[in-house]
């Protein structure tokens, strides 16, 4: 079983801000196919929580790195801006959402990344385009290059139904041993369970002060 990925082939650009959604609020144009991709992605509730997650491990510093998945770069940018994010994404059209943190990506080539890039990510965020052992082998190639050797922290977004292949292949530092976190994901287009993993000691309990913080102010509304 495998995703359906974006193939660019020539952005049409619509005007869509009369009818932005939560994420994409004050950008003036994107291509329909792209609203379309990012809008079917993972819930509002679901990005959100994965955006709040994320920025509780930065610091205004952190180079962060995001593989395969606009909806949660543009969900972690939207909550508060981070010069050292970047889009690793192979549909070029994906550049608009931020030109400069822009970086082409195709994972059939997982040795090509910037010089720029390798050793110095701290935290990469993937989500595998395709269900399978060959793809996230590839991209298991791609984050042994870009993560920081010692600091690196991964933090992966796929199917409950690879999770036999993804804790053989992610065995080990930079990218694993992976253990799942707290964080719930709901997604929009897909009708398997999702779920995120971590690769570092005390990932489990990533999520938590957000589902706290949640239960917190629903009893205050009570």
């Amino acid at each position: 079983m495998h995703r359906e990925k974006v193939i660019a082939k020539g952005p049409t650009f619509v005007d869509l801000a009369p009818r932005t959604t939560w994420f994409l609020r004050g950008r003036r144009s994107l291509s329909h196919s792209i609203f379309r991709f990012l809008t079917e992605g993972y819930s509002e509730v679901s990005a959100r929580k994965i955006a709040e997650c994320l920025h509780s491990l930065c610091t205004p510093s952190t180079k962060i790195a995001f593989l395969c998945c606009p909806t949660a770069f543009v969900a972690f940018q939207h909550t508060k801006r981070l010069e050292g994010a970047r889009l690793l994404e192979y549909d070029q059209r994906f550049a608009v959402l931020s030109p400069k943190q822009f970086i082409p990506y195709d994972i059939d080539e997982p040795e090509d990344v910037p010089e720029s890039l390798k050793g110095a990510v701290e935290i990469a965020v993937a989500d595998p385009p395709f269900l399978n052992e060959v793809t996230n082998t590839k991209l298991r190639q791609t984050l042994r290059q870009i993560l920081h050797p010692t600091k690196g922290k991964l933090i992966l977004l796929t199917s409950t139904s690879v999770e036999d292949i993804i804790q053989k292949l992610y065995d080990s530092p930079p990218v694993g041993p992976l253990r799942r976190t707290s964080i719930d994901i709901e997604h929009g287009r897909l009708a398997n369970d999702f779920a995120c993993w971590g690769s570092w000691e005390g990932a489990e309990d990533l999520g938590r002060e957000t589902e706290k913080a949640e239960e917190t102010k629903e009893k205050e509304k009570d």
